[in-house]
Formats: C-alpha cells, structure tokens, sequence
C-alpha cells in the first residue's frame, strides 16, 4: 500500500511538470507566431516581388472647375509616357463643346472643338488611350442647374441626380452620349468609354419612380444597362467603364439584373481606413469580363485642400499594389489579373464645391505614385519596410528626386524647400507659403484675440497685421503671373477658402519669416 502511494505521488508529480512544460511551450510557441504575425501585418514585404499583370494604368484628368490650358497638359505627356502610362481618363464635364439644345451645358470658357482636337490627336501621337467620362446619373449638377433641364431632377432641391423614369432624361443623355463619342470616333475609335455612375445619392425618390414599384438597386442597374446597352449601339467595340460604389450596396438576390450589363466595374479606394469589400469584388468577378481599381493622387485629402498630402498618397497606392500582387479568389489557383487602375485626380468634389488641389501642384505626388506602380509591374526588388515613410526613403525617394529634378534630396513632407524644377514648381511654391502666411495670420489673430485687452499689445498686433495685408497683396500679384502660366486669364484663381492647418506649416513657420516665404 504505501508503494502504490509512493508511485502514484511520483506519477503525479511527473504528470504535472510534463503539464507544465507543455503549457509552457505552448504559450512559448504561442508568443512567437502572434509577434511574427504581428510584424508580418506591420511591414511592408515586397522584396523580390513578381510583376504584376496591369495592362492599363490610366491617369485622370478632371477637367470640372479650374481646367488647364491644353498647352500645359500637351507638356506632360512626354513624362507621363515614360513613367508607364497608358491612358488618361478625361472627364469633360462642361468643359466638353456640346451643341445645338446642349449647347447650354457648356460653359464660356469650354475648349473650342479645333482646339481640342489638336490635343487629342497629341495625346494619340504618344499612344495613350483615350478615355472620355461622363456622368450618366449622379453628378449631374452641371446639367440639371440649368433651368431648362430642371424638371429632370429626382428631387426638385437637388440638381445631382437625374430621374430614370423620364424618357426625357434618357434622351437627353443619349444626346450627352453621341455628341462626345461621335466627336471622339472622328479622331480615332475609342476603346474605352466611362459613364460615372456613382454616389447616386436619391434614388425612388420622385413620383413616376415609386410608380414602378422596384427595388432601388433595380432601378439603378436598369439605368445603368440601358446606358451601356446604348454606348454599345453607336460604338459596338468600346468597352464600358463605370465607378463601382454603387454595385457595392446591392444585395445577392439583386445581383440577377447586373448578368447582362456588359459594363467593367472601377473598384475605387482612397484611404487606408476604408477596408476593401472582397464579397463585392467576388460578385464583379461572377458577373463581369474584368475589374479596374482606382485610386487617388490628388483630390481626396479634403474639400478645401491646398497640397496633397503626399504620404497618404502614396500609402493609398502602395495598400493597391500589395493587395493585387497575389490576389486571388476563393477556390482558383491563378492570381487574378485586374484590368488597370486609373489614378484619379479630383479638381472639385462636387460641381458646386470649392476647388481643391491644383493639378500643377500635385505632380510630385502624381510622378511619385507613377513611379511605385512602374516598379510593381516591371518586377523591381524592393526594400522591406516597416512603414510608408520608411519604405518611401529606402526605394523611391532617390528616384523621384531625379524625377522632379531637384538639386537636393526630397522627403515627402519637404518637396517644397528644395531646388526642384518640376513643370508646376512654381505654382507648388507660391501654394505653399500662402499657406504659411495664412497660418502666421490665423495664429496671432488668436492671439490679439486673446489678449485684445492690453492695449500696447493690441497695437503691435494692429501694426504686424497691416505688414500682413501688403504681404498678401504682394503675394496676390505673384499668385496672378504664375496661374497665367497654367490657366486661361478668365478662368485665374485667388486662392480661397480653408487651409489645412498642417504641423508641417507651423513648424516650418517658426523658422522662416514672411519675407523669405515672399522671395523664395
């Protein structure tokens, strides 16, 4: 008995330390993978990349609010064909010369068709794509404003979307439709065609829509058919692009009305933050030829933006890159081949919204973003990295310093001090130190508000703020010259509306006084 206990007490013994050690290497084991799983999501890993298969890298050009004269853009395209595009995705808006009952749709300042012309074939000659947009559904304040095609509107108070159950509105978009591709096809025939079709905010909203008693996704996708299926008519051979977020929020069952839509869906992404729906990506898969992506090199940083914010920038591309390099869905061993991405370039978030950045301003930006995806689809090894910033400095940042011509070494967040002689250089200067000086104004404001009450204070304050006032004028003038270089004289702008108040700014600003920002 007593040796029966003994050896039970040693099995037990034994038992636990073996328990013991098990547990220990299990949260041993357990630690590791979560810390590599960790850094694995925390770096950047693309070293020894495989090319990615993008066909297509089409960059936009927003034409909506402040266009620049075709002289400046004729002047990119040299770069911009090195730089690997194939393509540019031009959304006329009024900008495009309609005629006869459209003629109201364009603006006074719309480029002449001769003129036009002159630059397309330009833009041929470098062997680009020429891709027209149009917006078919949402977005259409340019159109819907004028009070003759009012009545269209879903909602009586909003002028951005049309209503789908007027044949009227058909026809008037059929008329939007053949005047640009006809116009175009007497150039060259178009092999692609955009008709927008995104953020159509109001849907089913207006009486003859409830009348139908459809879902709002099939009457979305109906308009959108119907659009396409008339694109095709007159242009059998053009493919038909359309932005996807509106294909997004459909749900399976609706799905049956988009088998037949024969139309190639843009996923488009902006930011980090919003997370990519691979279910609706699946449904494009199922449903359509092929899928484009699209992201942004400027306009995407805030409505009143003055500078794109280049790390964002170029977070937004790389995030792309990364996720298409091996993308594959569920059940298929090949990596899916994504049609193109088009680099979107936003001048106005909206017809009637202030404008944003300037294209001359974004080309460090635009030229950067060129270059990531140029490395991607030729195979180039890069660097891992933990983050943008320091995947930026260890593969790109030479490269775009030779880019930009810059006689010292950029950073992302210091383009704008260095001797770079880039074509929108001098605009991106005289951008940047408004900046300055409206945050120098904006600060002591605060602080004469602040302490209004001390009256030797108060006037010093008075006499710095008059110095400030010449200094805008000063820089008003100086702002004029330089916009003439890049825009019609009708159409120059004084920059308005908020700055970003940047840390960069503010920093910057307690280190250079208003005269050096002046005569930079």
């Amino acid at each position: 008995m007593y040796f029966s206990r003994n050896r039970y007490r040693v099995i037990s013994i034994r038992f636990f330390l073996y328990a013991v050690i098990l547990f220990s290497s299990y949260l041993c084991v357990s630690f590791y993978l979560m810390s590599e799983s960790m850094n694995f999501t925390s770096k950047i890993r693309v070293q020894n990349i495989t090319a990615i298969k993008l066909p297509n890298v089409v960059v936009h050009l927003d034409l909506k609010g402040f266009p620049p004269k075709l002289s400046y853009l004729k002047a990119l395209l040299p770069t911009l064909q090195e730089l690997g595009v194939t393509g540019l995705l031009i959304e006329y808006e009024d900008m495009f010369p309609y005629e006869g009952r459209l003629v109201n749709l364009s603006t006074k300042y719309a480029y002449n068709k001769t003129e036009l012309k002159d630059f397309l074939q330009t833009v041929i000659h470098f062997g680009f794509d020429v891709i027209p947009l149009v917006q078919t559904f949402g977005h259409m304040e340019h159109v819907l404003k004028n009070k003759e095609f009012a009545h269209l509107r879903e909602l009586p108070t909003q002028s951005n979307v049309i209503c789908p159950s007027k044949s009227e509105s058909r026809l008037l978009i059929r008329h939007m439709l053949e005047q640009i591709i006809k116009f175009h096809q007497s150039i060259l025939p178009l092999k692609y065609f955009h008709i927008g079709a995104d953020e159509v905010y109001h849907i089913n909203k207006c009486k003859q829509c409830l009348q139908r008693h459809e879902t709002n996704a099939t009457i979305y996708l109906k308009h959108v058919k119907e659009t396409t299926d008339f694109v095709k008519e007159i242009s059998p051979q053009t493919t038909v692009l359309l932005w996807d977020d509106m294909l997004r929020k459909i749900s399976i069952k609706d799905w049956g009305h988009a088998k037949n839509l024969r139309a190639e869906p843009v996923y488009w992404r902006y930011n980090m933050k919003e997370k990519i729906s691979h279910a609706a990506l699946y449904q494009y898969h199922k449903n359509f030829d092929d899928i484009w992506i699209a992201s942004a090199f400027k306009g995407a940083d805030g409505m009143t933006a003055t500078l794109p914010i280049v790390q964002d920038r170029l977070s937004n591309h790389l995030d792309w890159m990364l996720l298409i390099q091996n993308y594959k869905f569920g059940g298929e061993v090949d990596t899916h081949s994504f049609k193109g991405i088009i680099l979107t370039g936003w001048s106005r978030y909206f017809h009637g919204a202030p404008p944003c950045e300037l294209l001359p301003v974004a080309i460090p930006s635009l030229y950067l973003n060129l270059l990531l995806i140029k490395k991607f689809r030729e195979g180039h090894d890069m660097t891992n990295s933990h983050d943008t910033i320091d995947f930026f400095h260890k593969n790109l940042k030479d490269d775009l310093t030779e880019w930009l011509r810059c006689g010292e070494t950029v950073d992302l967040d210091d383009i704008e001090t260095k001797a770079c002689s880039f074509n929108g250089d001098d605009l991106y200067k005289v951008i940047f130190n408004s900046d300055m000086i409206i945050s120098h104004i904006t600060y002591n404001m605060e602080l004469i508000l602040k302490y209004y009450t001390d009256d030797e204070y108060r006037q010093h304050n008075i006499q710095m703020y008059n110095k400030y006032l010449t200094d805008m004028w000063f820089l008003e003038s100086k702002m004029k010259k330089v916009l003439a270089r890049y825009y019609y004289d009708n159409l120059r702008m004084i920059h308005s509306g908020r700055p970003r108040q940047r840390k960069m700014i503010t920093e910057r600003s307690t280190r250079r006084s208003l005269g050096e920002a002046l005569n930079y």
